[in-house]
């Protein structure tokens, strides 16, 4: 059946050139469905996307129907199918995003439609050493040893300074270097965090959990990001996560200032002209090393609750834990000249705080 569609032109009666995914689904439906077939099958998604390749803009209307699936959060499989279907047809798709589809397949327990995603992709001239790479993950994940390591090497030759591929490589081979390669991809992801840079730093998260979905500093580290973004559900989730792993609760007290963060936010809404909110937070986002974050909140709070004293020596005692003792001893002064009263015992303990 296969071979007599792909050499004739499917025609859907009534719709010629219509491109439109939801006549596709529904006429694949009509005719190569029966009950008790469950359509989100690779049957039925192949015998879409054959339908589909014979009309205009094929790979948008797919990208387009990968989208719809993303957003209704249908089955795993569903997905990963529909990745299948897109990647092995399409010939101008860029490494990058072939790579980023193929990766979430294996994550998602499908390495074997993975591998014959990427072979579609090689035969279609979409390639690179992080693909090839990827497919030796896939024949490692079949425990197909020799094909993985045959893949990973020719890769790794290709590619030397790949460090994604050596930690591939170097677990296939059953070394211990993945473990230094992974702490040093580590060290720069939170350094992408210290300055801010979050885009980069969860791409670069995101790559390492593709290698060892089980590192739990990564997965730390992503919390910390979704509590920058304010996602604090998703937070609770990577933190508990990582606790989990970590084998000795090295994280509860993280889960404990994100659940602050949270009633803090609740502080805000509830009483927005009240102080206690801005500071719950502010010492919550301080304890994460969140400084900038902290600042920040206590700024929007003195917005709210002008020459609050409180907040004022909150803000110093941030730089002060931060480091910068200099940074807070000139911002207590510039209060003292505007005007604002400090006592200065309390001053003395803020400047000299170290925890």
């Amino acid at each position: 059946m296969f071979a007599s569609l792909k050499h004739s032109k499917i025609v859907i009666p009534g719709q010629e050139g219509s491109g439109k995914m939801e006549k596709i689904i529904s006429f694949v439906k009509n005719q190569f469905y029966w009950p008790g077939m469950r359509f989100a099958t690779w049957t039925g998604t192949m015998l879409a996307l054959l339908i589909l390749c014979s009309c205009r803009d094929a790979q948008q209307e797919m990208k387009r129907e990968i989208e719809r699936i993303r957003s209704q959060q249908e089955d795993p499989y569903t997905l990963v199918y529909a990745y299948a279907a897109y990647l092995s047809n399409a010939s101008n798709i860029e490494p990058d995003e072939a790579i980023s589809m193929v990766s979430e397949m294996i994550s998602s327990g499908y390495p074997t439609e993975a591998r014959y995603a990427i072979n579609n992709l090689m035969n279609n001239g979409v390639t690179s050493h992080d693909l090839l790479a990827l497919r030796g993950l896939c024949y490692a994940r079949e425990f197909q040893q020799e094909l993985a390591l045959q893949d990973l090497e020719n890769a790794m030759e290709g590619d030397p300074g790949n460090e994604k591929i050596e930690v591939l490589l170097d677990q296939v081979r059953g070394g211990e270097r993945s473990t230094q390669l992974l702490g040093g991809m580590t060290d720069r992801a939170f350094k992408l965090i210290s300055h801010r840079k979050y885009v980069e730093a969860d791409s670069a998260l995101n790559t390492i959990l593709e290698l060892e979905d089980t590192w739990h500093r990564a997965l730390y580290l992503k919390a910390l990001i979704r509590v920058h973004e304010e996602q604090y559900d998703s937070a609770l989730f990577y933190l508990a996560y990582a606790n989990s792993l970590s084998g000795n609760d090295q994280y509860e007290p993280s889960i404990s200032r994100v659940n602050q963060l949270i009633e803090g936010e609740k502080e805000i809404t509830a009483r927005p002209g009240s102080f206690n909110g801005y500071l719950a937070k502010s010492q919550a986002f301080s304890f994460l090393g969140m400084y900038e974050d902290a600042q920040e909140t206590l700024d929007r709070g003195l917005s709210a609750n002008p020459d609050h004293l409180n907040l004022i020596l909150a803000k110093a005692l941030v730089w002060v834990q931060e480091g910068k003792q200099e940074t807070a001893r000139q911002y207590l002064w510039e209060q003292e000249q505007r005007g604002v009263r400090i006592d200065p015992g309390v001053k003395q303990q803020v400047l000299q705080e170290t925890e």
